[in-house]
């Protein structure tokens, strides 16, 4: 048979080696043994190829006669790829010129062709390799040209099969490095289903599983980026993502998948990949995922909603978004968000409400200064939502970052004013319809003739009572919140370290940062303790660059605590039609509504509390021998300090140990510190490692800040061992014994006392 190799090639020489080269290579290549698969009669082969080759160059007259014959086809063939480059039209490749390129090929025996195939292999002809050795995967009765030996046979097909396994692989890498995805994943997918069908080679087959699961992060990238994708390409895109989704067990998931992307890398990719999704195919997407159940999903389901329920004028999904919103409250404050979806529904009182009850400080600034002048915080609540849809919604969406949407817009659209219409009839307690409508608390109907001032103020029409709806929906929130509070929430920690195993770079967008928007990144923070100083304004990305990261604040979930519950004035007579200046007064008449009920409530809370002193128990305990750390809270002493340090120091060893337990940190420890050692416990079960300590403790200082008696400082000697463990070994190197002299912030917390921070001031 012929193949498509010369003896140069096959020994790795150049034309014009001398024979003393020639040797050298002969024996280099002699020693040089191919994939460990390979069977002796392959070797054998291999061998036996190269010694055809040195026998035939060493020799000087069949050299001569080589190179003859060698040079003419040479010739002949550049001559014909002249040719075809000189004619309009390619003469193709007939049969009378394919026996001139065949004059390249050499002669070999049916027994070399193994050998041939793992040169081919060397030289990085993997196409070749495929295209030669596919007739004999077809037809494996054609096996029977290479032997007579059933058994032998059986040899021959597995290292014709590791041939083509290994140019698919090789093939795989080259086109990964160039960036085609989608094309190497086809390599891999081929390789892999060979070695199944003739159930071969099973490490070799579950190191392919495993690169097809590092390279389907990248193969969804493509798939969803490239600009000329058609239908189908996207389709497969999001069903490889919903599939990472279900080998993860969800977006919080502290599973890895064979993807290599640990939760880090996951929710950076997540980040990357949400601007090539368009709103409806994230709804649909993230949705379905919050079924599992997933707060994440949920949340960014919200998104989509909003989104879509914006541009494409359609409420009814703003509608779903705030339901979903309204799920997550025990989970996060998203209560600002919540506000928004009530506006875009035209429920102003409803809003307000939301607004209320929101902890986002800067914002509420922002809204309050954006509504100077006004009697309420609609015209700020306005400008703001603007801006958050364009800076922080928008962007994350496919074919809507440039796009430019106003509320005068949205508002004055024909099938949004219908819409709203049929949900603003007031709540009733004889209309049994309005208990069936999709959504509860309707209030606005429309803004009527939206004009932007220096403030871009705004009016609107016809308000109906919220306080039974606000009351019923503060009932659900406070039972959900009882009910949940107990329960562990999900913890996601988004560090910004680099992703392993090449992660997909992250997208650059734009480099404006808004730090006073709300954003995916905001609500994640709700379950991620970082290892920051909430009080410090750090902008936390998620992706490299995202614009609209508002100042990271780690948030601990708690029962919304109404502090105004806005009573808005029933006007039954209101009507759609009135003028701007009557709206105005009604608007002026609710903002006083709103102090009056605001000083009411006050007042009556404080005539509502019991006289008992918190620092009077209710019922006299008898003394209790094993004293607990922080009873004694008249003084700080060196004896309450040293039980404080120690109980710090038994909850670090909890918490870092091999059960993780990170509770006991809740009862020593205060923010940031808090965070810091929550994030430490979840770091080191994320590597599969833990720490064992052993400490003695010295106070040397125990003072309380004569300025305000709710600090402390607690100066210690601490003696520390520490033995860090990885995969159950000991990994010395990571080990230490120290002796510390550190420094303890702490703060007065009720009856007890907290460590706020801590500083190493000599080791």
């Amino acid at each position: 048979m012929q193949i498509s190799l010369d003896y140069y090639r096959i020994l790795g020489i150049p034309i014009q080696a001398e024979l003393n080269l020639i040797e050298q290579a002969y024996q280099d290549r002699i020693l040089q043994l191919p994939h460990k698969g390979y069977s002796e009669y392959a070797i054998t082969s291999r061998n036996n190829l190269f010694q055809q080759a040195y026998n035939v160059l060493k020799d000087n007259e069949s050299r001569l006669e080589y190179e003859s014959s060698f040079f003419s086809s040479v010739t002949e063939t550049e001559d014909l790829i002249e040719d075809e480059e000189e004619t309009e039209e390619s003469i193709g490749v007939s049969d009378e010129n394919l026996d001139v390129v065949r004059d390249t090929n050499i002669e070999i025996d049916e027994s070399l062709f193994i050998g041939a195939l793992i040169t081919l292999l060397d030289l990085g002809e993997y196409e070749l390799v495929i295209t030669l050795s596919q007739p004999y995967l077809k037809d494996k009765s054609s096996l029977n040209n290479f032997s007579d030996q059933e058994e032998q046979i059986s040899i021959i097909e597995q290292d014709l099969v590791l041939s083509v396994v290994l140019a698919y692989l090789e093939l795989a890498r080259e086109q990964w490095q160039e960036k085609q995805y989608e094309s190497a994943s086809h390599s891999l997918a081929e390789s892999y289903q060979l070695l199944f069908q003739e159930d071969l080679f099973s490490n070799l087959r579950k190191e392919i599983k495993q690169d097809l699961g590092k390279l389907r992060p990248y193969q969804i990238l493509e798939l969803l980026t490239k600009e000329d994708a058609d239908i189908h390409g996207r389709q497969k895109g999001i069903k490889l993502l919903k599939e990472m989704f279900n080998l993860r067990g969800g977006i919080e998931s502290q599973v890895t998948d064979e993807s290599g992307l640990d939760i880090d890398g996951f929710l950076r990719f997540i980040q990357q990949i949400r601007v090539y999704l368009t709103p409806e195919e994230q709804q649909v997407l993230f949705e379905e995922e919050a079924q599992r159940p997933s707060p994440a999903a949920g949340y960014l389901a919200a998104y989509a909603g909003i989104a879509r329920g914006f541009t494409e004028r359609r409420p009814e999904f703003i509608i779903r978004a705030k339901n979903s919103l309204i799920s997550l409250t025990i989970h996060q404050d998203v209560y600002l968000e919540q506000s928004i979806c009530a506006l875009l529904l035209g429920q102003t009182a409803e809003a307000e409400f939301s607004l209320s009850q929101s902890r986002e400080k800067k914002v509420i600034s922002y809204i309050q200064e954006m509504s100077q002048g006004s009697p309420d915080l609609l015209p700020g609540l306005c400008i703001y939502t603007e801006k958050w849809l364009q800076t922080e919604v928008f962007p994350q969406f496919k074919n809507l970052a440039s796009k430019n949407y106003s509320l005068q817009e949205y508002f004055a659209n024909d099938r949004v004013q219908a819409y709203l219409e049929t949900i603003t009839n007031p709540l009733s307690n004889d209309s049994e319809d309005s208990q069936s409508q999709e959504f509860i608390s309707p209030e606005l109907e429309l803004p009527f003739d939206i004009e932007q001032t220096s403030h871009q103020s705004y009016s609107f029409t016809q308000f109906n009572d919220l306080k039974e709806q606000t009351d019923y929906e503060e009932q659900i929130i406070n039972e959900n919140y009882t009910s949940s509070s107990t329960s562990d929430l999900s913890e996601i920690n988004l560090s910004s370290g680099d992703v392993e195993n090449d992660k997909i770079s992250l997208l650059v967008s734009d480099e404006e940062d808004n730090e006073d928007l709300i954003g995916f990144n905001d609500f994640l923070e709700a379950e991620i303790e970082e290892d920051q100083n909430p009080s410090q304004n750090s902008s936390y990305n998620v992706t490299a660059e995202n614009p609209s990261i508002k100042q990271e604040t780690n948030y601990v979930a708690k029962a919304p605590q109404t502090s105004i519950n806005p009573q808005t004035k029933t006007s039954s007579e209101s009507d759609n039609n009135l003028i701007i200046g009557s709206l105005l007064g009604l608007l002026f008449l609710i903002a006083i509504a709103f102090g009056a009920s605001k000083l009411l409530l006050s007042s009556e809370s404080s005539e509502d509390k019991l006289q008992i002193s918190i620092s009077e128990p209710l019922i006299e305990l008898p003394p209790n021998s094993g004293e607990t750390v922080n009873q004694k809270m008249d003084k700080l002493d060196q004896d309450t300090a040293l039980k404080i340090i120690n109980q710090w120091l038994n909850a670090k060893a909890q918490a870092t140990g091999p059960e993780y337990n990170s509770g006991e940190l809740t009862k020593i420890l205060t923010e940031p510190q808090l965070s810091r050692w929550v994030a430490n416990s979840r770091d080191l079960r994320n590597k599969n490692a833990y720490k064992r300590y052993e400490h003695q403790v010295k106070v040397e200082s125990a003072k309380v800040n004569p300025q305000d008696v709710t600090q402390g400082i607690v100066t210690a000697k601490i003696s520390e061992k520490s033995q860090y463990y990885r995969n159950g070994a000991l990994i010395p190197s990571l080990s230490y014994e120290e002796n510390l002299l550190v420094k303890y912030e702490l703060i007065k917390d009720g009856d007890r006392w907290l460590i706020k921070n801590s500083q190493i001031i000599k080791n």
